[in-house]
């Protein structure tokens, strides 16, 4: 075998010439060139060897560049079905749903959502145990048969909380919104303010104010109204004027005078919404369905003890509040990881 390939020693092979004039013009110039030193011209055995060594070389290279690409950690995505058609909505990416599509997508393997037309809604991040969207506008429905606390749905106004329950929750682009609770229960969540809306109630929402109260789906439209006048009202462009709290005493009467014991909830969250001087009246109402347990007192309801308040709550068969305030201090938690 000719060296002519390594070291111009003996006759070119004709086409090996031939190649040479044609690709001449992209040699390198002459002052580039490597040259070998006669004392240290290679064998032909530590050419072959050299040889082998660069190709093991690029194999471990471009193995390892196909190793990377098919191991690569790959980008947390659910896939999202509209009509016969599939993609991923990867975390970080919004999904829109125009005024004649609704969209289906699992929550990881622990529940699934519904996405009515004209919605937006963004995966902001999915991981064992935390799971979050974030509700821009539009109506969605929710079923989730895991364990409370790991499903988050984040809302101009609020933050919704599964508490392994089936819901819908709408929003406008003003963060005015309601869940409306069908199986088990929903916590909402904004600042201090927190609301628990058990199945068959629903719970409005709105921008600056968060959570109002909770209600029974049963109760009259009247009812509803007097309770937005008294968690909502001071919105109104009277009050901006005036920075006086609006006289919600009439409001506040025609609850209490239409409530009955299906409406416990309801009144227990007043206990801590309506002033001061209008607890004493939530007081009694209340207390003519569920009794105050030993140790809570007027004086302090009116004074806003949450020991107390928490107390009462147990008193009426609907959970432990230890389990509501761990819960609360994970959404306090999760929200400021993402600030």
């Amino acid at each position: 075998m000719s060296d002519y390939l390594w070291d111009k020693d003996g006759d070119p092979d004709p086409e090996i010439a031939r190649l040479e004039r044609l690709l001449g013009r992209f040699a390198q110039p002459s002052s580039l060139r490597f040259e070998l030193h006669p004392s240290v011209r290679q064998s032909r055995g530590s050419r072959w060897f050299g040889a082998a060594l660069l190709a093991a070389s690029l194999a471990i290279v471009v193995g390892g560049v196909t190793f990377a690409l098919r191991f690569r950690p790959s980008v947390p995505g659910w896939t999202v079905t509209i009509a016969d058609r599939q993609s991923t909505l990867a975390v970080g990416n919004w999904l829109e749903t125009g005024k004649d599509e609704r969209a289906t997508f699992n929550v990881a393997n622990i529940g699934q959502v519904t996405i009515e037309p004209n919605t937006r809604l963004r995966l902001l991040d999915t991981r064992a145990g935390a799971h979050r969207v974030a509700l821009a506008h539009g109506t969605m429905r929710a079923t989730i048969w895991a364990p409370p606390n790991q499903f988050f749905v984040e809302t101009p106004s609020t933050l919704a909380v599964d508490l392994g329950c089936a819901y819908t929750l709408t929003m406008d682009e003003e963060g005015a919104g309601l869940v409306n609770v069908l199986v088990g229960w929903v916590g909402f969540k904004w600042r201090d303010r927190e609301s628990f809306i058990p199945a068959g109630s629903s719970c409005p929402t709105r921008a600056r104010f968060g959570p109002g109260t909770p209600y029974n789906d049963r109760v009259s439209p009247e009812y509803r109204e007097a309770l937005a006048t008294i968690d909502f009202t001071p919105d109104s462009p009277d009050f901006v004027k005036s920075a006086q709290p609006p006289d919600t005493s009439m409001a506040l009467a025609l609850v209490l005078n239409q409530s009955t014991e299906r409406d416990e909830v309801t009144l227990w969250h007043l206990l801590s919404r309506v002033p001061p001087g209008q607890r004493d009246r939530v007081f009694d109402r209340l207390a003519a369905f569920a009794a105050p347990p030993a140790g809570v007192t007027r004086e302090g309801i009116r004074d806003g003890n949450r020991q107390m308040l928490d107390a009462w709550w147990d008193a009426l068969g609907l959970g432990s509040t230890s389990l509501w305030r761990t819960w609360s201090q994970q959404w306090k938690d999760t929200t400021a990881d993402r600030r």
